[in-house]
């Protein structure tokens, strides 16, 4: 029997439910600041905004996924869960925090790497980004169970996907408004049992997307997940 070792990834990880809400009551004001001290070479942190943001700033990816996940505590800002899964890799036993930083405005938008521009979501909230009107905020009325038609680039994705068929995209809906991009995209859209397995996938395969809402022809909207 192979020796298990657990991991804890986030200190996050040890509290119970009735703490993590206590700790979410936190001013997050003084948090901001003590993470503005702490990381004070990449600038100011600060507090997502649902608006996103473009602004420049000199912060690595990394680096503002590690002080966004701290600043959130390492939980939901929609529902504040910190759901837990175990993972076997290579017979070690892992525990780890099931969330993911996501850019509000997508980088493929012009969004940036700002901490007003990131917020930390469950796979299930993630998912719910989506909507017709797509603002970068879940949208709580999306069902995650039914069949849909996902477009994206991803090679992983596609092993996934049936009836897939090439759609190049040359631009995608954001906000009332179509964002050209710089050079066409190579994409192909296929059918998938639902967004929960596609977000399975990802989260599992921990894959760097983002979500995009395209038209087609007959102004049908459809989702995108592109990996960077």
């Amino acid at each position: 029997m192979p020796a298990v070792t657990l991991l804890i990834y986030f200190a996050i990880a040890l509290t119970t439910n009735s703490h993590l809400g206590e700790i979410m009551k936190v001013d997050i004001n003084e948090r901001m600041m003590a993470l503005s001290r702490k990381y004070s070479h990449y600038g100011e942190v600060h507090d997502y905004s649902k608006d996103g943001s473009t602004e420049d700033v000199n912060i690595p990816w990394n680096a503002a996924k590690l002080i966004t996940l701290e600043r959130d505590r390492y939980s939901c800002r929609i529902c504040g869960k910190s759901p837990m899964i175990s993972e076997n890799k290579g017979g070690v036993e892992r525990l780890r925090v099931e969330v993911e930083v996501h850019h509000i405005i997508p980088r493929i938008a012009g969004g940036s790497n700002s901490t007003r521009n990131l917020i930390t979501l469950c796979k299930d909230c993630h998912i719910k980004t989506f909507k017709n009107n797509y603002t970068g905020i879940p949208s709580l009325d999306i069902k995650l169970d039914e069949g849909v038609e996902v477009l994206t680039n991803s090679v992983v994705l596609l092993k996934y996907g049936s009836n897939c068929k090439k759609h190049p995209i040359s631009a995608f809906h954001y906000r009332d408004r179509d964002i050209l991009l710089k050079e066409p995209l190579d994409c192909e859209i296929c059918d998938f049992p639902s967004l929960k397995r596609v977000y399975d996938v990802i989260f599992q395969r921990d894959l760097d997307i983002e979500e995009i809402v395209i038209k087609d022809k007959n102004k049908k909207y459809s989702v995108g997940i592109i990996e960077k």
